[in-house]
């Protein structure tokens, strides 16, 4: 449970306010009422036999530690059925993570932070019975305000022994920081901490969250060089960290100690050598200087043949000459940039087609400005590849453009049922534009995967060891609620859990559990609760999780008659559409978000089943999957009409049709298909009824999940 400001834990610790929350507890800010001082209470939710048995090794280990650089572990304790709590040394201070936020560290600062936590940690890898953190990111590296550094929050340390295995404590794993080997059953050791402190610095000195460790080797992702995010970093300080950084351990820094005496080694006082990077002009810069000027070249070269000149006459100043080529350009992107901005105002949804064209124009390279100008090779940033437009022997360094294919079209099933388009919510075709998550089975396991609608940037976004699949954005389009373990598309996942990605931090957090498994997630629209399936009572039902405590609220009765299943919340938050199956057939029915007011929404006849049904976003449509009796059979894409009496309607779109996903403006649906070969997700237009997919990859999709549009 959580502790609220003023309650009194344990006969003796005051709770103040809550520092942290996740899935696994909550850092309280305490005060001592025996002693009379401030202390950081560190919760552990998780009160089984086994954790309870890490719980007290750990806490023994822990407090015997003494260093300047870590805080102390002053008491531990568990409380039947309610939680685990280990009490240190409060800091004051901010953490790395919240430093961060004004910008990137200066270079002596992050070296000096990281000499600190490399002290930490060789004493801690050093200790009789060596202690690996395992979870050094930003928000764990605190800072005093007389600027001394901590290495806080040991809840997920574990303990080692190099005569035996480790012993199989909480494993957290946060993209980005995390090194391979923690992913999978692989040993850790020192360099597991090595790897993310040197993943924690890059960031503190560009910013960016590095690439993810198991990304870089299983797909083969490159780590984009330190002094590409920021140039004005040393040589040998970016060669210090992306050494730690090493994928494969043995080619790291092999101890705490090593990478600390490569850190102190760092002349990071160079006049010289800061004084050449301060000068290097951004790249952006170079281009603009060479748009308004005829005179140098977009990497800084003279356009004059240097071989050419008198070497013996002096230099002479003249006064340089404003290009006409470049004001020409300049006045009309001005127009351009008018007329876009009038366009937004006007039309929106046609806005951000107007404004990549205009981009293409102004910075795409031209024969007639540039002739012996060489497009960059565009690299590939995974496996998966996005569809592309075909091209007529293209050239080996041009770029290609990476466009959706419109699908090969085909009749719909015939059906009695009367043809209807949903009506849209605006009057314009809508842009389509966006981002879809969705889950790609590769290697015999399922990731969730991003990509634009317009088949570019597609990237992986999980790396869970069991696999991931199911994504439901959060309203703000911030994180992802998806379920783990996942090996592929199937009805039913009664082993997995829920688990948060955090797309700002790319942090994952495990959502509390129960019995059966949670699985088919919908994040409810004010982002406060997730409602979800589980045969938490050995029959198949909806449950809903509150994310400020992590409360579990049952929402409709588990029975062995009745089975209730995939949630989804009407667009004011206050029902809740979901199936229920009676007698082997499957109907739609709704309920109050707290699950009172049950009823059959759509009662009819034959025996059909209907499924996955969906909201439109203007709350006046349901969208489902029917098919007949055997739900291997072809499912055609059914609209009802909310609060009327109307018959369902089908909607034109090529069979089948499944787990349906509106875009934010309602004028599209991205939804996955069989063709008989490949499972695929594809996206429709409700007024062209155009269809697009989105890959041609031959892995199989699934499980689509638009992201909300005020995500930025």
């Amino acid at each position: 449970m959580t502790l609220e400001q003023g309650d009194f834990l344990y006969n003796r610790y005051r709770i103040l306010d809550i520092l942290g929350r996740g899935g696994m507890g909550s850092v309280y800010h305490a005060i001592d009422e025996s002693l009379g001082v401030e202390v950081a209470v560190k919760e552990n939710l998780f009160v089984t036999e086994e954790y309870e048995k890490q719980f007290r090794l750990e806490a023994v280990i822990l407090a015997s530690l003494r260093h300047p650089n870590l805080p102390r572990v002053t008491d531990h304790f568990t409380i039947e059925g309610q939680g685990q709590y280990l009490v240190m040394d409060y800091i004051e201070g901010r953490d790395l993570r919240h430093i961060m936020e004004t910008g990137p560290l200066p270079e002596d600062e992050a070296v000096r932070i990281g000499i600190a936590v490399c002290d930490a940690l060789n004493y801690l890898h050093n200790h009789k019975r060596p202690v690996l953190h395992r979870d050094i990111k930003p928000g764990n590296v605190r800072i005093a305000p007389d600027g001394h550094v901590y290495l806080v929050d040991f809840g997920l340390a574990k303990m080692s022994n190099l005569d035996e295995h480790t012993m199989s404590g909480a494993r957290a794993m946060t993209p980005g920081y995390s090194p391979p080997e923690q992913y999978g059953t692989s040993r850790t050791d020192a360099r597991t901490d090595v790897y993310s402190l040197g993943a924690t610095l890059y960031a503190a000195l560009t910013g960016f969250i590095p690439e993810d460790g198991l990304a870089r080797v299983v797909d083969e992702i490159k780590l984009t060089p330190l002094r590409k995010r920021n140039p004005k970093i040393s040589p040998r300080v970016a060669s210090v960290i992306e050494k730690a950084m090493e994928p494969h351990s043995n080619n790291r820094y092999q101890s705490a100690e090593e990478f600390e005496n490569a850190l102190k080694g760092i002349d990071s006082a160079n006049p010289a050598e800061q004084q050449a990077h301060a000068k290097t002009p951004s790249r952006p810069l170079q281009i603009l200087q060479s748009i308004m000027s005829n005179d140098a070249s977009p990497d800084g070269d003279s356009a004059v043949d240097e071989s050419k000149k008198d070497p013996t006459r002096p230099p002479v100043k003249r006064r340089r000459r404003s290009s006409p080529v470049g004001w020409i350009l300049f006045l009309l992107l001005i127009a351009g940039l008018s007329a876009a901005a009038y366009l937004s105002y006007t039309y929106p949804q046609q806005a951000t087609a107007y404004y990549q064209n205009l981009l293409a124009l102004v910075i795409s390279p031209t024969p007639t400005s540039n002739p012996t100008a060489t497009a960059t090779v565009q690299p590939k940033a995974t496996p998966l590849a996005p569809k592309q437009t075909a091209s007529a022997t293209p050239k080996a360094d041009s770029i290609t453009a990476t466009t959706t294919k419109e699908a090969e079209t085909s009749s719909p099933a015939a059906t009695s049922t009367e043809t209807v388009i949903v009506a849209p919510i605006a009057t314009n075709i809508g842009s389509g534009t966006g981002e879809i998550a969705f889950a790609v089975v590769k290697d015999n396991t399922s990731q969730i995967y991003l990509i634009n609608t317009d088949g570019s940037n597609l990237h992986a976004l999980t790396h869970e060891l069991n696999g991931a699949c199911q994504p439901s954005w959060s309203p703000d389009g911030k994180k992802l609620v998806f379920v783990s373990p996942c090996a592929g598309k199937s009805d039913l996942y009664p082993k997995s859990s829920l688990r948060i990605l955090d797309l700002d931090t790319n942090e994952v957090t495990a959502l509390a559990n129960i019995p059966g498994g949670s699985f088919e997630p919908a994040w409810s629209p004010d982002g406060t609760e997730i409602a979800f399936a589980s045969f938490g009572q050995n029959f198949l039902s909806i449950y809903k999780i509150r994310l400020a405590d992590q409360t579990i609220i049952s929402l409709t009765t588990p029975s062995s008659t009745t089975q209730s299943r995939q949630p989804a919340w009407s667009p004011d938050g206050k029902q809740i559409v979901y199936t229920v199956k009676r007698f082997g057939i499957l109907r739609i029915s709704t309920m109050a978000s707290d699950g009172s007011n049950q009823d059959q929404l759509i009662r009819n006849g034959g025996g059909s089943s209907d499924y996955l049904p969906i909201w439109s976003p203007d709350g006046a449509n349901i969208l489902f999957s029917e098919s007949n009796s055997e739900l291997s059979s072809p499912a055609s894409l059914m609209s009802f009409k909310f609060d009327s009496t109307q018959s369902p309607q089908i909607i034109p779109v090529s069979i089948p049709v499944v787990d349906v996903d509106f875009s934010p403006d309602g004028q599209w649906i991205a939804y996955e298909t069989n063709n008989g070969k490949d499972q695929s997700v594809l996206i429709y237009n409700f007024l062209t009824q155009k269809r697009q997919s989105l890959s041609d990859d031959s892995a199989v999709e699934f499980d689509p999940a638009w992201r909300p549009s005020q995500a930025k």
